[in-house]
């Protein structure tokens, strides 16, 4: 694994949550995804999946930058900012943050299996 192969399953990943490509992005998530939103709450992959396929959560667009990656054997860390579009609960929001996630290498290829954001002060 790469650093340029790391950031396209990033881009991979960004891509279907914004399409609702949920088949794609399924495929892409380890089972034991830790998903630590801004907001400090936390989903597992079934409800952050159940969130986006209810349509309690929409990412709408995401510019993601500063990324930076760090490969350590069968796991790999992402660190960088985003700006994200999102619609919670009907309501638009705009998310600037920082994030750290993690990929690790499983007999079915490398999964999504952390992100821990942090928001940017205003």
């Amino acid at each position: 694994m790469t650093e340029k192969d790391v950031l396209a399953l990033e881009d991979r990943r960004v891509q279907a949550m914004i399409k609702q490509d949920f088949a794609a992005l399924e495929a892409l998530l380890h089972d034991q995804l830790v998903y630590t939103h801004s907001s400090a709450s936390v989903d597992t992959k079934a409800s952050w999946l159940d969130a986006m396929k209810s349509g309690r959560t929409k990412y709408k667009s995401a510019n993601i930058s500063e990324q930076k990656v760090r490969i350590y054997g069968d796991t790999a860390l992402v660190t960088g900012r985003g700006e994200m579009q999102v619609e919670v609960g009907g309501q638009p929001k705009t998310l600037r943050l920082r994030f750290l996630n993690a990929w690790t290498k499983t007999p079915q290829g490398w999964k999504f299996v952390a992100w821990q954001s942090t928001p940017l002060p205003a």
